[in-house]
């Protein structure tokens, strides 16, 4: 995987050493995607074993993981914009003698193995699959020619490292597109690969266009990619890396037992939990902080971000450690959803007295009804997790309690954390406040019982899309407005992709660049770029617009009191923002109390 978090020059920081001692904890470790040449780099701050500056570095930090584990580096070349017939006969020498060198300073580094990067759109698997490659040379045409790349790169490294170094390659096994790389042809080079002394394969699958296969969201089963390095290890006698959502100890397991791999590798659940895989061993399933497969990791890095996880606060600052605290305070927390459950579990890691009230009489705030859509029941296994920890550490929850500001002050306590969550925005629109035909997002995902007919929903963020596919099925006919001309905001492409092709077999309209103005009986009247139009008529319109911040019990709190406001209740945004919060909230309370008055610190 891509960190994303290395020094500008590609060599090693203090944040990439954090990141990798953390997890640590492994059989096997590869650094990923290290690029061999600096027209070859693919993100901002991706590691590089490019030039000989960076050998000290990497020594260093090799020298500290091999005390735990043994390492290897995948060396990789990201042609960004270039196809394989772009490139002339002298820059293919240049870029391959790129991975030669890049394989001797891994050796000087003291890596056990080195990993070539020959799948998903980078160098060596575009002139390996007929899906890029166009070429009509000694590199281009049959299997055997597209091969040839690959091969002369394995017999240079093999000329100047010998037996020194492990070496690996990482295949895409299938593309899923329809002129791509098939398994049969894979198949066929992974024999080829074994008769070059290839140590093993690293068994993946799909491209660019086909992401959803590469980094599986949570549309996709666990383990959707095993089937590639079972048939793979039918073929070849070296050792096969089978790869693709085994983000729980089960399927983990399952792919070594069950006799589909020869090693199960994982990068998104360690993403989350660092010591999944020790956990994962052990057998303490609950204690993981779990992977959701909601690809926020992947946004980050296609931003050109550090990768930060939606789950993991602890990212970014990855050796951090809760101590016990000497001034035990005592903390009330509103809100049961992610941000104050995370707020709450943090505080009493850190040893205060917390209690919690949630209003509901269950926890987990939106997230008990943003799961209720399709594919997206892995929402609740984060909130289970919170939950354990919070319990665990002795937090006083207490649910179908909605608190009031005098029993706020009736508690006495230190610091009040307030984490009460969004309202569904009301369009201030003619003809929506008379009219009983119209819910919110959250009124249909609560229970609320929708005859069959027609129905306008109007938004076409990811609320509003799942929100269509949550009704389809159901008798409903569905059209989605959307004012803009982006659709699904707020989702990786690979879950929008799966999720527009979804709505497009189901038949479901969607209309952009369509801003409703007003609504008349059952008609929706709107505007778009060719001028004004009626739609319907509508049995129903439900409006999946977005949130507005729920903080009117932190506006009625005395401003003399020490409060901190997180999550939707500061203002509404995703997953991320509340957990995050919620953590810094629990771990900084010292900061956030003022010393000597306590002082109100109200952060809105």
């Amino acid at each position: 995987m891509v960190p994303n978090c290395a020094a500008l020059d590609g060599s090693v920081n203090e944040p990439f050493t954090q990141f990798y001692k953390a997890r640590s904890k492994v059989g096997f470790m590869i650094l990923g995607a290290a690029y061999i040449h600096p027209e070859g780099k693919g993100f901002k701050r991706q590691l590089g074993i490019h030039d000989d500056r960076v050998i000290p570095g990497l020594a260093t930090l090799t020298q500290q993981l091999e005390r735990r584990t043994r390492t290897a580096i995948q060396l990789s070349f990201k042609s960004v914009g270039r196809l394989p017939e772009t490139f002339t006969v002298g820059e293919i020498d240049t870029f391959r003698n790129a991975f030669v060198k890049a394989a001797e300073r891994a050796r000087k580094c003291g890596f056990t193995a080195v990993e070539l990067h020959a799948c998903h759109d980078y160098w060596l698997n575009y002139f390996l699959s007929p899906h890029f490659n166009h070429r009509r040379d000694r590199y281009g045409g049959s299997l055997e020619n597209r091969f040839q790349l690959l091969k002369e790169t394995v017999q240079s490294i093999r000329a100047q490292v010998g037996g020194e170094l492990l070496m690996g390659v990482r295949l895409s096994l299938k593309e899923f597109v329809e002129d791509g790389l098939t398994l049969q042809e894979t198949l066929q080079v992974g024999r080829w690969l074994e008769k070059l002394d290839i140590d093993y394969i690293n068994a993946s699958g799909g491209i660019g266009q086909t992401q959803y296969r590469m980094s599986p969201p949570m549309d996709i089963p666990r383990a959707s990619l095993l089937h590639l390095p079972q048939a793979l290890k039918q073929v070849v006698s070296i050792p096969v890396i089978g790869v693709g959502r085994l983000d729980r100890p089960d399927v983990l397991h399952q792919a070594i037992e069950g006799g589909y791999a020869d090693f199960a590798a994982v990068a998104r659940a360690l993403i989350a939990d660092p010591d999944y895989a020790v956990k994962a061993m052990a057998h303490k399933d609950q204690e993981i902080r779990p992977c959701i497969a909601c690809n926020f990791c992947l946004v980050c890095l296609h931003r050109n971000q550090p990768v930060r996880c939606a789950v993991n606060p602890y990212l970014g600052q990855d050796l951090l450690q809760l101590l016990p605290t000497k001034n035990r305070r005592k903390v009330v927390v509103v809100g049961g959803g992610p941000a104050g459950l995370s707020a709450a579990a943090t505080a009493a890691q850190c040893g205060h007295k917390v209690k919690l009230f949630e209003k509901s009489t269950t926890l987990g705030g939106v997230i008990e009804l943003g799961k209720r859509p399709p594919f997206k029941e892995t929402l609740q296994d984060i909130i289970d997790y919170l939950v354990k920890i919070a319990i665990d550490h002795q937090v006083d929850i207490q649910t179908d309690k909605r608190v009031t500001t005098r029993e706020l002050k009736n508690e006495s306590a230190d610091h009040i954390i307030i984490a009460t969550g969004a309202t569904p925005l009301a369009p201030k629109i003619k003809g929506v406040d008379s009219n009983d035909r119209i819910y919110s997002i959250l009124d249909v995902l609560a229970g609320e019982k929708m005859p069959p007919g027609k129905y306008l929903i109007v938004g076409g963020g990811a609320g509003g899309l799942e929100l269509a596919e949550f009704l389809e099925g159901k008798g409903i006919d569905i059209t989605v407005i959307e004012m803009t001309d982006q659709i699904g905001t707020g989702l990786h492409s690979t879950r929008l992709d799966l999720l527009l092709q979804r709505i497009e077999a189901a038949g479901i309209r969607i209309l952009k660049n369509t801003r409703l103005v007003a609504i008349d009986g059952r008609n929706a009247k709107v505007k778009t770029p060719s001028g004004s139009k009626t739609l319907g008529p509508f049995k129903h319109v439900l409006f999946a617009i977005g949130y507005k911040s729920d903080n009117r019990l932190a506006d009625t709190i005395c401003s003399k009191r020490s409060v901190t406001v997180i999550g939707d209740a500061r203002e509404p945004r995703s997953i991320y923002e509340a957990i995050r919060e919620g953590f810094e909230a629990g771990f900084n309370l010292e900061i956030q109390m003022d010393g000597a008055g306590n002082e109100s610190k109200h952060n809105q």
